[in-house]
């Protein structure tokens, strides 16, 4: 069953590349044009005991900017799986009406991991987990945060382990094939910004797989609520 499920992922990205490109790719530019104006959000320190770098207006803007591009994302996966794909302003739009809550829903999120992060690698992924169906609940039913993150929570209940395995696995995949990608470029284009921007437009392709195994898992969840009403 988890092999089925990784199968009907990748067959999912693999079919509907073209619109998901076109929602993944201006947000991917958005980062990479934030960083090259502010500095990178995040470096690591280049010698021992030398303390994390970064910038805080651009992590502000990539943290901001990054609930309306899975908000979008989440839209476009809806209308795909119902063989209708949507154009980009089409895909925004639904996002930015919810922005707001949808923003508070992953903030609450980020709180609830950090907090598991505190615990251990494990209790981080679990708690990422049973939340995980929050932002769809906002963004796709118009739900509040609390709600959204509460249902989340009843309605991962039943397949909590399954959907964790397939989260681990897709994102180990996720990072084993971006890596070799940006790699690949790395090697072809000299220009550090050049090969950096180039990286990041199939990269942020590959991570809407992340997006895509939760998507699968609430639509599931959701046809199980359709065939028991009661």
């Amino acid at each position: 069953m988890i092999g089925h499920r990784f199968r009907e992922i990748f067959i999912f990205w693999w079919r509907h590349l073209g619109p998901l490109f076109l929602v993944t790719a201006p947000f991917a530019l958005i980062t990479e044009a934030t960083q090259w104006i502010f500095g990178p959000s995040f470096m690591l320190p280049e010698t021992e005991g030398a303390a994390l770098q970064f910038s805080g207006i651009s992590l502000a803007i990539i943290l901001l900017v990054r609930p309306l591009a899975e908000g979008a994302l989440y839209v476009q996966l809806s209308a795909s799986s119902n063989g209708k794909p949507r154009g980009l302003l089409a895909c925004i739009a639904p996002a930015l009406l919810v922005y707001p809550p949808l923003l508070l829903t992953y903030a609450l999120m980020a709180i609830g991991v950090s907090l598991g992060w505190m615990a251990l690698f494990f209790p981080a992924v679990w708690v990422y987990t049973r939340l995980c169906f929050a932002p769809l609940l906002v963004i796709l039913k118009q739900q509040n945060p609390v709600d959204a993150l509460r249902h989340s929570f009843q309605m991962t209940q039943a397949q909590q382990w399954p959907l964790l395995l397939v989260l681990v696995l897709v994102f180990l995949a996720y990072l084993m094939m971006s890596s070799l990608v940006a790699s690949a470029i790395l090697g072809v284009v000299s220009h550090a910004a050049a090969a950096s921007l180039l990286a990041a437009l199939p990269v942020s392709l590959l991570s809407a797989l992340v997006n895509i195994a939760v998507f699968r898992y609430w639509s599931l969840s959701q046809q199980g609520d359709s065939a028991n009403p009661g």
